[in-house]
């Protein structure tokens, strides 16, 4: 290590300012655009990637901490231009001319790395733990905690102010040593102030007073550390939005100083270090939906999307607008009002002097109150209800219909109620005569987000229906709306292709999802089956999972069978898998012979001796009797359960159960299977594992095998997807993009967060360049795109960020992304540009046509 160092920096690490590898990232990744330092355009892959693992802050201080030294040398309010002038994640600034418009876009996964320091290094945010967490959370917690103590301790230290060699005979006789000690330090002190750091690290940290330090620098020299801990300290007193900036170049300043001491330097790239290890555990680092909920979004170290920066982060162009994301349950007033100030500040904007608040002498409307009005609908809000619901291990989540409706009746209740909605962030709201105020107009959209492996969207569909059934009652007065759309998250991550397909086709039929609609992510209809799972090796997942996806594969071999030759040849393989994994399957007993562990049989007894099959009254369900019983999901069963079989009588109950008919008489198979499936699901016990793999028909049709583990529960199944039956997945994601394009469905894409959390190498391979390519040539018949004749076309998508702060990301990068990748692919420059441009202008449109006035003008 030391020969490896030593070769770096020439054996001088320490003992100089040099840091060469800091230099060669701006000089190679950034560039000057006048006042601005940005990444350049053409290396934004490689930029990407470095944010992903260190801070480009610390990049852009050090270039600008050397920027103080040439000549001519800068003045104090070049240094403070500049530093103000920074765009968030140092992206090139955004034109006023050509906004964009983000449509997918969590806004707790927005943040900017500034929430380290505001949160936790000098705020009150403390790392909790509750005694039920999981083992990972534990482990996380005993990681990042002492690391939190650490980067407090040092960060406290180095922000103590030097002290001018000409000034310290008269302090040493003006000041006792302990008084000076807490506000400065001498070179020769950084031995004791090290030996300071307690491992353990418990020890309370008084924060500095922001006014007080800025007050003691004034007499700094210009450019001197000293000077930009002054205004460090200022900016943090201001909240500006560059205050972490500012620390990295003081730090940056203070490294670079002839006479820092070697262990001050050793402290401050230990504090870098630190920080960044802190700001990992903010960033998606693994692969998979579930270990994303799990994981990356519940840390230890939580996101605080509150303020100024995340908005500058969000909208960095006066006109570009945004459709946000949370809990339905988060759109209240205070909610909305920290968005509103954020959009204020953002845009430079104060609020009006607020008599009207108190209904006083009415004030006209003037340009500033008109610019805030536009400043406040540049967004939306899309309420996601969650998937991701705590269960025990080696139990399937259970859902709670009882919950879920009541949170849907109290959304209704909040969009109506007028209470809390007359603050100044507002223009008085209802209170100011002179605009009609209507904020439940902000809220356009539903989804339903998390983990899509727990939870399927069989349980959300009714209430989504419900929602946004229209003709619902509201207050006097208010402006007729119109309904949601859908912006629901569907094929993101599957265990297998026709599961992901699956999940998707059910959120379309099961949803009612028309014109307009739009699905998340959708990657199952665009990654190649055959492609994936070669890279996937082995797909495991659960037996009634694998049962479904068979029956929802026959049912499309079935319609296709005749204008695909594919479709006939596999048509007896999924007839022949169902047939088997059928007698195997746990749920096809009566409800009254369902026992305990769900399955009806003696836990020592092979699977493939299941008990009671051949008295079952289900056994002799066909692949059609299922794929009816799959249809018939899309009924709410707890409220078929309230019902029974009386009356459907309320607007709820009608739009639950679009087939109360069928399952109150309970007469045919289908609704029978459909009873059965959900006894044997309130067991929560989870089916036995199925393990697929890539074989030839050899191997399909040598039978099925039982791999056992150590106990007499663990049978873990063995089973063969042809290339043929993978060829007709490939085949099936045509159709189903052509079928769903004809609906006037759109596909949000979301390129980082699909290649941080899908199985994507780099974003040539994103699927947008299939469903939406940028030369539509390879969707003539035969070519890449359509090789089997389905496509129609390409289909409309929209590109967006997902989570930005956890994917390091803007928007505006994310079209930079795609260009270069184009480019890569062998696409021409003007007509990658060209195909982002068409892009950028239909996310525009989609925004206006879901967008409603919220503030109407009298």
């Amino acid at each position: 290590m030391r020969q490896l160092m030593g070769r770096m920096l020439d054996g001088d690490l320490l003992l100089t300012s040099k840091l060469p590898w800091l230099d060669e990232l701006q000089q190679r990744l950034m560039q000057r655009n006048g006042d601005l330092l940005c990444y350049r355009e053409g290396e934004v892959q490689a930029y990407v990637r470095l944010a992903a693992g260190i801070d480009p802050t610390l990049v852009a201080g050090w270039h600008l901490a050397q920027w103080l030294d040439e000549v001519p040398q800068p003045q104090a309010n070049d240094v403070r231009r500049v530093v103000s002038a920074q765009t968030a994640f140092f992206a090139p600034p955004g034109n006023r001319s050509t906004p964009f418009a983000e449509g997918h876009l969590h806004f707790w996964g927005l943040t900017a790395d500034s929430a380290i320091l505001d949160d936790y290094l000098l705020g009150s945010g403390e790392l909790t733990l509750s005694a039920k967490e999981n083992l990972w959370r534990h482990e996380q917690y005993d990681s990042l905690q002492p690391l939190l103590h650490r980067a407090r301790q040092l960060l406290v230290l180095l922000l103590k102010p030097s002290v001018p060699l000409c000034e310290m005979q008269d302090e040493q006789d003006a000041q006792p040593k302990t008084h000076k000690s807490n506000w400065s330090w001498r070179q020769e002190d950084w031995p004791q102030l090290l030996t300071q750091l307690n491992l353990t690290m418990n020890t309370p940290i008084r924060k500095p007073d922001w006014g007080l330090l800025t007050a003691s620098q004034h007499m700094a020299s210009f450019g001197s550390a000293d000077w930009l801990l002054g205004e460090f300290a200022f900016a943090m007193g201001r909240c500006e939005a560059n205050r972490w900036l500012w620390l990295h170049l003081y730090l940056c300043r203070r490294y670079a100083e002839e006479n820092s001491h070697p262990l001050q330097r050793a402290a401050i790239l230990c504090f870098w270090q630190t920080i960044n290890q802190l700001r990992r555990s903010l960033i998606m680092d693994g692969q998979g939906l579930t270990r994303f909920a799990e994981r990356s979004f519940s840390s230890a170290m939580q996101r605080n999307p509150k303020g100024h920066d995340n908005i500058r982060r969000l909208l960095p162009a006066t006109a570009d607008v945004a459709e946000l994301k949370s809990g339905p349950m988060a759109f209240k007033p205070a909610f909305v009002g920290e968005i509103a100030r954020g959009l204020l500040a953002n845009a430079s904007l104060s609020l009006p002097r607020p008599p009207y608040i108190f209904g006083e002498p009415d004030i006209q409307l003037d340009m500033q109150a008109l610019a805030t009005m536009q400043a406040l609908e540049r967004w939306q809000f899309c309420g996601h209800f969650s998937r991701s619901v705590p269960h025990k291990q080696s139990q399937r989540p259970k859902s709670d219909g009882k919950k879920l409706w009541k949170e849907a009746e109290k959304l209704v209740r909040n969009l109506e109620s007028a209470s809390g909605w007359n603050a100044a962030e507002f223009l008085g709201g209802k209170l100011n005569p002179n605009f009609h105020f209507q904020p439940a107009r902000w809220f356009r959209g539903l989804d339903v987000a998390g983990d899509e492996n727990a939870l399927k969207i069989e349980w959300f569909a009714p209430v989504l229906r419900w929602l946004r059934s229209g003709f619902k009652s509201l207050p006097d007065g208010e402006r007729a709306s119109k309904g949601f759309h859908l912006s629901i998250h569907a094929g993101e991550d599957y265990a297998h292709p026709a599961s992901g397909m699956r999940h998707i086709d059910e959120t379309v039929r099961f949803c009612e999802m028309r014109e307009g609609d739009r699905l998340g992510h959708a990657l199952a209809l665009g990654i190649v089956p055959k492609q994936w799972a070669a890279r996937q090796g082995e797909m495991m997942l659960p037996l009634d999972e694998h049962l479904d996806n068979l029956v929802w594969l026959w049912h499309h071999a079935s319609m296709l069978s005749g204008v695909l030759p594919l479709a006939q040849q596999v048509l007896p393989l999924f007839e022949r898998r169902i047939e088997r994994f059928w007698r195997l399957s746990c749920w096809w007993q009566v409800p009254d012979l369902m026992t305990a562990n769900g399955c009806g049989r003696d836990d020592k007894e092979p699977i493939e001796q299941t008990a009671g099959f051949e008295t079952s009254q289900l056994r002799h369900a066909m692949p059609v009797d299922l794929h009816q019983a799959w249809w018939l999901r899309r009924n709410c069963y707890y409220r078929l359960s309230e019902v029974g079989e009386s009356w459907v009588v309320n607007s709820q109950e009608s739009s639950a159960l679009p087939d109360h008919v069928v399952l109150s008489e309970n007469s045919t198979l289908a609704s029978k299977l459909y009873r059965a499936r959900h006894e044997w699901l309130s067991t929560v016990n989870e089916a036995p594992l199925v393990i697929v793999r890539m074989g030839d028909e050899a191997a399909a049709y040598s039978g099925l095998h039982t791999k056992f583990g150590h106990k007499a529960d663990e049978e873990i199944l063995e089973d063969v997807d042809t290339l043929a039956e993978l060829d007709f997945m490939h085949a099936l994601q045509d159709w189903l993009l052509t079928e769903y394009d004809k609906l006037g469905l759109i596909i949000e894409t979301n390129p980082t967060s699909n290649v941080y959390i899908a199985r994507l190498n780099s974003h040539t391979e994103h699927p947008i360049f299939r469903w939406c390519p940028p030369d539509e040539s390879v969707l003539e018949l035969g070519s890449a795109a359509n090789p089997y004749g389905l496509r129609r076309g390409p289909v409309r998508v929209l590109v967006n960020t997902d989570d930005p702060g956890i994917m390091p990301t803007t928007l505006r990068t994310e079209f930079l992304l795609l260009r270069e990748a184009a480019i890569e692919l062998g696409i021409g420059r003007t007509v990658a540009e060209r195909w982002l441009e068409e892009l950028r202008i239909y996310g525009i449109e989609q925004f206006q046509r879901n967008h409603l006035p919220v503030f109407e003008a009298i």
